[in-house]
C-alpha cells in the first residue's frame, strides 16, 4: 500500500486517494482560490498518493453551488494549471472530476431553470428541474468533452465522471428521479446509461487511450428500488464497453454487504470487471482499512476526511499498517 506500483498505465508513489470533499471554496467564478490552493498542496507534501481535485462544473448550467470549481471556460486553467503542476511537483497523481448537477441547483446559482432526466424538486434549496430533451444531450456530451480536454491541457493525470451523488448522472441511472420512457429512460439500463455511455464514448473519441477515465458511482440507494446484481454486470459492462479505464463504486460504508449476499460492493464490481478498483466508503480508521485492504481487490482507498485531518496521518497510517 505504501509502495510505488502500476494504476491503470499510471504510478502512483502509494495507494492513498484524496477523494473530494464538498468543501465550498472556490472563487464565485469558479476559479481556483487560495483556500483550495493551500489545502490541496497540504495534502500532497503530507504523503497522498493521488488527489483527485474537487468536483468541477462541466458548464455553468449544472453548477451545483455557489462556491464550486469550475472547469467549463478558458477562464478557469490558469489556476487549475498552477495547482496540478504543484501537486506534481510533490509527488501526487492528480485527477479532476467532471460533474453536472442536473437537478441539483437553482436559477440563483446556474442561471437558467435547471435541467433533469425529469422533473425533479430535491427541496427548498433547489429548483424544479424541466426535462432535458436530445438537444439537452448532445450539448451536456460535448460540454463533458470539451471539460475533458481541458483537464487534458491543464496536465491532470486522469478524469473522473462523476455518476454519483445524486447529481445529473446518478439522476439518470434512478429509478425514482428518472421516470422517462424513451431512449434516456424506460426499465432498461442501457436507458438509464445512455447519457453516461455517450460522454464517456465522446471522450474517448477525442482524447483516444491517452488519459484514464474513472467513474464515480453508486448504488446503495437504488437496490430498494429494485435495482439487481443483472444489473449492475449490465452497468459495469456497458461503462468499460464505452471507455471506463478505472471504477469508483463509493457507498455509505465500505464494507457492507450487498443483495443479500456476504460479498461487499467493491467484491460485486470486482466480478464483472478486471479493470482497477478505487474503495471508498467511511475508511476512517485503520482497522477499515485493513479490513478492505484485505479483500485484495482494489488497488487505490480513498480515505474519510476523519483520518486526513489527524495530525502527522501519513506515518500513523503507515505505522498501524506495516
Amino acid at each position: 500500500m505504501f509502495e510505488p506500483f502500476e494504476f491503470s498505465n499510471l504510478q502512483p508513489k502509494n495507494a492513498i486517494l484524496y477523494s473530494p470533499l464538498v468543501n465550498n471554496s472556490a472563487q464565485k467564478n469558479g476559479a481556483v482560490s487560495q483556500a483550495i490552493m493551500r489545502h490541496y498542496i497540504n495534502l500532497a507534501k503530507e504523503g497522498t498518493g493521488a488527489i483527485i481535485i474537487e468536483s468541477a462544473y462541466v458548464a455553468k448550467q449544472g453548477k451545483h453551488w455557489i462556491g464550486q470549481l469550475g472547469i467549463s471556460n478558458e477562464n478557469h486553467l490558469i489556476g487549475l494549471e498552477k495547482l496540478v503542476q504543484k501537486l506534481k511537483q510533490n509527488g501526487a497523481l492528480v485527477g479532476i472530476r467532471l460533474s453536472h448537477a442536473g437537478a441539483k441547483t437553482s436559477q440563483d446559482i446556474c442561471g437558467e431553470q435547471p435541467l433533469a432526466p425529469s422533473v425533479i424538486n430535491f427541496g427548498k434549496d433547489y429548483d424544479t428541474s424541466r426535462e432535458f430533451d436530445r438537444e439537452d444531450c448532445e450539448e451536456i456530451v460535448l460540454f463533458f468533452i470539451h471539460a475533458a480536454e481541458r483537464a487534458q491541457e491543464v496536465g491532470a493525470d486522469f478524469v473522473e465522471i462523476n455518476g454519483a451523488q445524486q447529481l445529473l448522472l446518478d439522476q439518470c441511472l434512478s429509478y425514482r428521479y428518472n421516470t422517462r420512457d424513451d431512449e434516456y429512460g424506460n426499465q432498461d439500463i442501457r436507458s438509464r446509461l445512455r447519457l453516461s455511455t455517450e460522454i464517456l464514448q465522446g471522450i474517448r473519441n477525442r482524447i483516444p487511450n491517452e488519459m484514464p477515465i474513472s467513474y464515480l458511482f453508486s448504488i446503495h440507494d437504488k437496490v430498494e428500488d429494485g435495482f439487481t446484481i443483472d444489473h449492475l454486470r449490465e452497468m459495469v459492462e456497458l461503462l468499460e464497453q464505452s471507455g471506463v479505464d478505472i471504477f469508483h463504486p463509493t457507498t455509505i460504508h465500505v464494507m457492507n454487504k450487498f443483495f443479500d449476499t456476504e460479498d461487499t460492493f467493491i467484491e460485486w464490481v470486482a466480478k464483472f470487471t478486471n479493470k482497477p478498483l478505487i474503495a471508498e466508503g467511511n475508511i476512517k480508521s485503520p482497522q477499515v482499512l485493513k479490513e478492505v485492504y484485505q479483500l485484495q481487490k482494489a488497488k487505490m482507498y480513498a480515505l474519510d476526511k476523519a483520518l486526513f485531518s489527524r495530525q502527522q496521518w501519513y506515518p500513523f497510517l503507515k505505522k498501524k499498517m506495516l
